[in-house]
């Protein structure tokens, strides 16, 4: 029986998907062989030489180790106490590098003691309608008064002056090489790195509104203390920091909603106890600039979605489904009783933009 629900639930997904892209035209997928650019032969992978904590990184392993990782990701960084110095942190604070808002990089005062609310976001899609694929992140919302202080990181936006900040987002998201080409034929696992961002609230609302495929985003306040709460925030951090882009992005093992959870984990010590919840598997399809230009431009069509499809089912435990992520959080016993509206109801006049 659980076989067969199996199969149905992802013949479902695939079908949700090809009704969307039926009057797709089918464009041949690029090879995976490696982009030349003079991005990539570059020794140094610089994307801003005025900014020290530019990360200056390489695709880790698979068929694109060696070249230059995309400017328009970074992984978030702590820094040292003496490279905070230099920027003469207030008592209490930590300081964070590569924090994203308005495409500029920022290093991030952050007081120690500041989360209000942990909040796990899910953004479903209006293709592959299915509770089992969906993004998930994380929204950390400061208390008033102990918002994070935005200074330029980057010598080339030194006179901008600092900006306060009361919500944002921590994701992990999928950051392929420069003057790439979205290609799914060559296989999802070791074809990206993972990228550990934190950027503002403002800009993922943005970058959603912008998202033709954005259906709703469901927001769930974790029931946690505030201890945990400021650790789960430390724990994001700490991810990115230790991590960098050294991981390879899977669709199933690691994507946006595993490592969420996985923060979330060692936040709660949380420890699995039956074999389904030992095996959890969260069904991910990369997230960011690359898969968004190729949804738009129409590079992303049935033949190239039907073998990512196909792809991930091969891979996927014989006898269990995917966990949705709404079930993940239930398990553990964090949704708080006090609920949240979905994003977009929360921000109507933004997404009251959105074209459908």
């Amino acid at each position: 029986m659980l076989g067969n629900l199996r199969k149905q639930t992802l013949t479902i997904v695939a079908l949700s998907a090809l009704s969307f892209f039926a009057a797709v035209p089918v464009v041949k997928a690029q090879s995976a062989a490696p982009q030349t650019s003079s991005n990539n032969t570059a020794k140094s992978c610089i994307c801003d030489s005025k900014d020290p904590f530019d990360p200056r990184v390489r695709m880790p392993k698979g068929p694109f180790k060696g070249q230059c990782l995309s400017c328009e990701q970074r992984s978030v960084r702590m820094l040292s106490p003496a490279e905070a110095a230099l920027y003469k942190p207030a008592p209490g604070t930590m300081l964070v590098a590569n924090f994203k808002h308005k495409g500029k990089y920022w290093i991030a005062q952050i007081p120690k003691n500041a989360v209000e609310d942990a909040i796990f976001q899910i953004q479903y899609f209006n293709v592959l309608r299915s509770a089992y694929s969906a993004h998930g992140q994380m929204r950390f919302r400061l208390k008033p008064g102990s918002e994070a202080i935005l200074i330029p990181q980057s010598a080339t936006n030194k006179r901008q002056k600092a900006i306060r900040m009361r919500d944002f987002i921590y994701s992990a998201n999928a950051i392929w090489v420069r003057s790439g080409v979205w290609d799914p034929v060559s296989g999802l696992v070791d074809f990206y790195a993972v990228a550990h961002e934190i950027v503002g609230l403002e800009d993922r609302i943005q970058d959603a509104v912008k998202y033709p495929f954005t259906d709703r985003i469901e927001q769930i306040r974790l029931a946690l203390t505030p201890q945990q709460k400021q650790q789960l925030l430390l724990n994001v951090i700490m991810q990115g920091d230790r991590d960098r882009t050294n991981l390879m992005y899977d669709t199933l093992k690691r994507n946006c909603t595993t490592e969420s959870l996985r923060a979330i984990d060692r936040t709660i010590g949380y420890q699995p106890r039956t074999p389904q919840e030992k095996q959890e598997y969260f069904l991910g399809i990369p997230t960011g600039p690359e898969l968004n230009e190729a949804l738009l431009n129409r590079n992303l069509t049935p033949e190239t979605l039907n073998q990512l499809l196909t792809e991930q089912i091969q891979k996927m435990p014989k006898v269990q489904l995917p966990t949705p992520p709404l079930d993940a959080i239930v398990r553990r016993g964090l949704v708080d009783p006090r609920k949240m509206p979905n994003l977009e109801a929360e921000f109507a006049t933004e997404f009251s933009s959105r074209k459908r």
